[in-house]
């Protein structure tokens, strides 16, 4: 569907965003967690008081929707380098691994302190990244699907040119012991 790996990226970040919203704000209703993630990223940048007024809580969305953006263009160019076979478990793997970086290292740290971290909402933040993940392989799947070609080209090309590249290095050594080798066949005459 769309050619442009930074847009499609961009796409479907959004898309694996609403998902994982969808899942955070369904366990905000449930009382799992006292805050959504809008409000936890508005901590980073707003006093407690603000994050729960609607000007904190549309802080945080716009900072929320543009990082997921950015993590769908940094997800497709990372299919791109490595290949997109075993998409779902480089897709949840990435989830988690933004949610191990982002939400347990970086801001688990700095909103501590305005936003208490309790069980059941980490919980929850894990839950929302793991659908994040798989959100992130079901779009791409769906809005990137001919990408596909692109990807084996290009592990194609890297290959040809690594041969290539091998064929010509290895060449000189290879001179090089032939050379030795009429060398030690004019020893073995003496």
């Amino acid at each position: 569907m769309f050619k442009d790996k930074i847009l499609a990226g961009a796409v479907i970040g959004l898309a694996a965003d609403a998902v994982k919203l969808i899942v955070n704000y369904a366990a905000f209703q449930l009382g799992y967690t006292q805050v959504v993630f809008w409000q936890l990223i508005a901590a980073l940048l707003l006093p407690r008081e603000d994050i729960f007024k609607p000007l904190g809580i549309l802080i945080g969305a716009v900072a929320d929707i543009t990082i997921a953006m950015f993590l769908g263009v940094v997800f497709i160019y990372y299919l791109y380098a490595v290949g997109r076979d075993h998409l779902w478990f480089k897709a949840v793997g990435f989830g988690m691994l933004v949610w191990v970086s982002l939400f347990g290292v970086l801001l688990g740290q700095l909103v501590s302190n305005k936003v208490p971290p309790d069980p059941l909402g980490i919980l929850t933040t894990i839950v929302a990244h793991f659908s994040f993940g798989l959100s992130l392989a079901v779009f791409t799947k769906l809005l990137a699907g001919n990408m596909a070609p692109m990807v084996e080209d290009l592990t194609k090309n890297k290959t040809e040119s690594h041969l290539k590249s091998f064929r010509i290095l290895s060449a000189i050594p290879l001179k090089k012991l032939l050379k030795n080798q009429d060398h030690v066949k004019k020893l073995k005459k003496i």
